[in-house]
């Protein structure tokens, strides 16, 4: 399946990433009985923060209220203070912190260690808090010391610094992956107990994954932080965070009451608790709404979200409220002001990562390659010289089969080559309709019992718009709605162009109510899509989507004819409905002799008998028009071209 260099949007928040430890006092030979009881306090606080905001606020209040606290108790309790503050959503207290820690740093005969955890706690306030650049500059002093001074943990902490990077303020989740997986890597060789961070490390990975669609893994890494969070106490904020997630799985299987019923359950606590979780669930509880047609419900917890985020200032969740409310302006039909909220993503994103700072993340992130393996790592203490003398032995062998096997690699490069040219649409990348054809024979081998889902989806008066702006502006628009139905479909999915401005979407293994959901979704993302054909013009493609299920009744032979009449005339019901919404068909009754024909022509009789459900986005006939035969558009028939004359 074509996927953009950008799988998936990034579109909810990370916790804050605190991944350093608090230890003992350094420097200080004889520390005092005070010093001493001062530092079990900002390892308390540290501990509880992201459970308990509100306590390690008042731990930290009460440390810096003390006479003559030394230097390191100090950058504990200021970056403890910092974090429970931007937990809690006062984003420009927090920055105050990390102001001050970035004083403290200069503390004369302040001990290094001491020197680069206030450095990584004033490098992650400002990453959280939109100060891309400046935290970069700081990540990267860090970096430099933990490498030299084989500072795991500090390793640790820039390559989680780095991951944030990648995935809030590039919205590329996949690379933020690489360095989340080496963190954790690096981590699992610490002989230690588990540590509030270790929490942070599986909880941020399990996130990214289920960015990413990656639900099974995703929440094998959710289970891992919950372990820890309890063995440990005052997990309270990632607890419920996971919850929230767990909710938004369900979710994206289809099963939207039960999803919404958590989500409302756990929205109280978070709103006192846990701004940052609050804005996530809002929003996730907008999408669910938009999904029951009720788009004036989701534009209003969508601005409830935004208005969190902005007293909060919290980066993240005002560029993804703003994009969340333009997709429920596009539904409510109002265009200009969507357009006006996606001006203001635009430009979120673009002061985000400007070119100086492309720069310096691209220096982080080469040296975080070279010396931050933690295979390389652990070689000085485990490795011994004869492993390393066969390793060398070895690398030199495959150096020679690499040079006697080069004329077959370019062979089997020719060959994938060719491979792609026939199995791939030109014009959008996506898989032709000979290549889809495979695919569903493919999923049928691979299923169990239970049935793949086939979506057939057209862009609504797409002739019309190519008479009207030309080929080009037509060729722009089928690529842009084959980017949106990649980047929409989950990992496994298979999206494949079918014919002129028909798409068709395979989804393995599935369900009814998750099929039925997922056309629904696919009809959301490309409603709202804005493709800018000239400057200043833009146009805004609907799709009508028919979904069957393959085969079409369980334990029968597969017919690909009878799915695709199937998927043909409930795209043609949908249609006939009006533009940008779904209709499906899903056999039901198991081994049964039913006449295709009689039952495409009145489902709703087939329906009465429980052979098989029908749904649809909106209210909707079944009843074919006089003079029309069922299930046979023309999207369901005419072979692909690439090219839009062609087409037409």
């Amino acid at each position: 399946m074509r996927r953009s260099l950008r799988n998936a949007r990034l579109r909810h928040l990370l916790p804050c990433l605190l991944l350093v430890a608090i230890g003992p006092v350094h420097g200080q030979e004889m520390a005092t009985t005070t010093d001493v009881r001062q530092m079990e306090q900002v390892r308390r606080c540290h501990s509880v923060m992201h459970g308990a905001p509100h306590h390690a606020l008042a731990i930290a209040d009460q440390l810096l209220a003390m006479p003559a606290v030394s230097p390191v108790v100090e950058i504990g309790a200021v970056s403890c203070r910092g974090f429970s503050l931007q937990l809690l959503g006062q984003g420009t207290d927090s920055l105050d912190a990390a102001a001050r820690l970035k004083v403290l740093m200069e503390t004369p005969g302040l001990p290094v260690m001491e020197r680069n955890r206030a450095l990584q706690f004033a490098a992650t306030l400002l990453q959280r808090n939109g100060q891309t650049r400046e935290g970069l500059k700081l990540l990267e002093s860090m970096l430099e010391y933990a490498i030299a001074e084989d500072d795991v943990t500090g390793q640790i902490g820039a390559l989680s610094g780095i991951a944030l990077v990648r995935g809030e303020q590039m919205d590329d989740p996949e690379g933020a992956m690489l360095y989340q997986q080496q963190a954790i890597a690096l981590s699992d060789h610490l002989q230690r107990p588990p540590l509030p961070q270790d929490v942070l490390l599986h909880y941020n990975y399990g996130y990214t994954l289920l960015l990413l669609k990656r639900h099974d893994e995703a929440d094998k890494a959710f289970n891992r932080a919950e372990t820890i969070a309890n063995r440990l106490s005052n997990q309270d904020v990632m607890l419920y965070r996971i919850r929230g997630h767990r909710a938004e799985m369900l979710h994206t299987r289809g099963q939207l009451e039960t999803a919404r019923s958590e989500l409302l359950a756990i929205l109280p606590w978070q709103r006192e608790n846990d701004p940052l979780g609050q804005i996530v669930t809002l929003q996730r509880l907008a999408r669910i709404a938009m999904e029951h047609d009720a788009a004036e419900e989701a534009r209003h917890l969508a601005g409830q979200a935004l208005a969190v985020a902005e007293l909060g200032k919290f980066p993240q969740g005002i560029r993804d409220s703003l994009d969340l409310l333009a997709e429920t302006s596009m539904v409510m039909g109002d265009a200009a002001q969507a357009r006006d909220y996606l001006r203001q993503v635009r430009e979120i994103d673009q002061s985000r990562m400007r070119g100086d700072n492309l720069d310096r993340l691209a220096k982080l992130q080469a040296k975080a390659e070279q010396a931050l393996d933690p295979i390389r790592t652990n070689a000085t203490q485990e490795a011994s010289r004869d492993r390393l003398m066969r390793n060398v032995a070895l690398a030199a062998a495959m150096l020679l089969l690499l040079g006697s096997g080069a004329l077959y690699l370019r062979m089997r490069r020719q060959k994938r080559r060719l491979r792609r040219l026939d199995t791939t649409d030109t014009l959008t990348g996506l898989a032709n309709r000979h290549e889809a054809e495979r695919l569903l024979a493919a999923a049928l081998a691979g299923a169990n019992k239970a049935c793949s889902a086939v979506l057939l989806l057209e862009i609504d008066g797409f002739k019309a718009l190519n008479d009207q702006h030309g080929h080009a502006a037509g060729d722009q628009l089928l690529c842009a709605v084959a980017d949106a139905l990649a980047q929409g479909s989950d990992q496994h999915d298979h999206v494949a162009r079918w014919s002129g401005a028909a798409f068709m979407v395979i989804r393995s293994n599935t369900s009814q109510a998750a099929a039925f959901a997922l056309a629904a979704h696919l009809c959301r993302r490309i409603g709202r899509l804005q493709v800018e054909i000239a400057p200043g013009q833009h146009l805004a493609p609907t799709v009508s989507t028919g979904v069957a299920s393959h085969p079409l009744f369980p334990g029968s032979a597969p017919r690909l004819a009878d799915t695709l009449r199937a998927a043909g005339r409930a795209l043609q019901v949908a249609q006939r409905s009006g533009p940008g919404t779904w209709a499906g068909l899903w056999g039901l009754a198991e081994d049964r002799d039913i006449d295709l024909h009689d039952l495409l022509h009145d489902p709703e009789q087939a329906l009465a008998q429980g052979w098989i459900a029908i749904g649809g986005g909106r209210p909707m006939s079944w009843t074919p028009p006089r003079g029309t035969a069922t299930g046979s558009p023309a999207s369901a028939q005419r072979p692909a071209n690439n090219t839009v004359g062609e087409r037409l």
